[in-house]
C-alpha cells in the first residue's frame, strides 16, 4: 500500500495542474470541446435582436467559422461592456472575449492580446454643422485648452487622446458608459470632439440623421486601430490556437468575406491584414 501511494504521488506530481486542482482554458476546451466566449454588442462587430435575442455579426459568425474549422462549439455566454471585461475575464467567467477590443500597454498587464482580425483607422469626429471646424482645420488647431474630448476611463481612447491632443480638455466618461454617450457627448456640447472610426460614425449617422456627425479631416487618420480577441494572461496554448485559425482565416480571405457582408461600405469601413503574396 506505501508503495502504490507513492507511486500515484509521484504520478501526481508530473501532471501539477490536476495536483493543484487547476485546469488551463485551453485544457478544458479540449476536454470539452466548447469556447466559452464574452461579448459586446456593437453593430456590426456584434448585434442582438431586440425581440429575440438573437446574435449576428461580425464576430458571431468569425467565431462561429472557427469553430467549425476545429470541431468546437462556441457558447456565448456572458455579455460585457467595454467597462467590466477585464474583472469579468480574471474571474474566468469565459474563456475569450470573442468580439475584439482595442488593445493598449496598461491592459496588456492582465490580459493577453491575439493577431488582429483586422484593422481601423481612427480619426477626429466633430458635429456636422459646427462651423469652427472647417475643411483647413487640422488636429495641431485643436491641441489647447480652449477643445474638449471624449474620452472613457478605463479605455484606450484616453491614452490615444492624451498622445494627440496632450494640452486639449477631456470630458471623462464612466467605464460603463455605452458607445453612444460618446457622440451624444458632442451633440450635448458637453465636448467638441472624439477620436473614433469611420464604422462608429456611418452607424451614429444611419440611426440620427438629425445630428449627423463628421470626419474633421477624412485624409488624415490619427492612429491605426489592431481588433484582435483577448485571453487571460498564461493561456499560452489558448493564445495559439487563436492566432492559428485568426491567420487562417485571413490568408483565405474567409474574414474579408464576412466583413463585406456586414460593413456598411463593402470594402472600405474596416482595413484588411495585409497578406504577403499581395503586393
Amino acid at each position: 500500500m506505501k508503495h502504490f501511494i507513492l507511486s500515484l504521488f509521484i504520478i501526481l506530481l508530473s501532471f501539477p495542474a490536476y495536483a493543484e486542482g487547476k485546469e488551463s482554458a485551453f485544457d478544458r476546451i479540449m476536454r470539452t470541446g466548447v469556447i466559452r466566449c464574452g461579448y459586446y454588442v456593437f453593430p456590426p462587430i456584434m448585434n442582438r435582436d431586440a425581440n429575440t435575442g438573437e446574435l449576428s455579426g461580425i464576430s458571431f459568425e468569425i467565431l462561429n467559422r472557427l469553430g467549425k474549422k476545429s470541431d468546437i462549439k462556441i457558447e456565448w455566454a456572458e455579455e460585457v461592456t467595454f467597462g467590466n471585461w477585464v474583472p469579468a475575464m480574471q474571474t474566468k467567467r469565459f474563456d475569450v472575449v470573442c468580439t475584439p477590443m482595442w488593445p493598449d500597454l496598461p491592459q496588456a498587464k492582465a490580459v493577453a492580446f491575439t493577431n488582429s482580425l483586422f484593422y481601423s483607422a481612427k480619426y477626429v469626429v466633430v458635429q456636422e454643422n459646427d462651423n469652427r471646424f472647417s475643411s483647413n482645420t487640422k488636429l495641431s488647431d485643436l491641441n489647447n485648452e480652449n477643445y474638449t474630448f471624449v474620452v472613457q476611463e478605463g479605455n484606450m481612447t484616453l491614452n490615444t487622446t492624451r498622445n494627440v491632443v496632450p494640452k486639449a480638455k477631456l470630458h471623462i466618461l464612466a467605464a460603463g458608459a455605452d458607445g453612444a454617450d460618446y457622440f451624444q457627448s458632442i451633440i450635448s456640447k458637453k465636448a467638441d470632439a472624439v477620436i473614433a472610426d469611420i464604422n462608429a460614425i456611418q452607424q451614429w449617422n444611419k440611426n440620427n440623421p438629425e445630428n449627423k456627425l463628421r470626419l474633421l479631416d477624412k485624409n488624415s487618420h490619427v492612429s491605426l486601430q489592431q481588433f484582435p480577441l483577448v485571453v487571460s494572461r498564461g493561456e499560452q496554448d489558448l493564445l495559439n490556437f487563436l492566432n492559428l485559425g485568426i491567420d487562417e482565416m485571413n490568408n483565405t480571405r474567409e474574414i474579408d468575406s464576412i466583413l463585406r457582408t456586414w460593413e456598411f461600405v463593402p470594402g472600405e469601413t474596416y482595413l484588411r491584414v495585409s497578406n504577403p503574396a499581395e503586393k
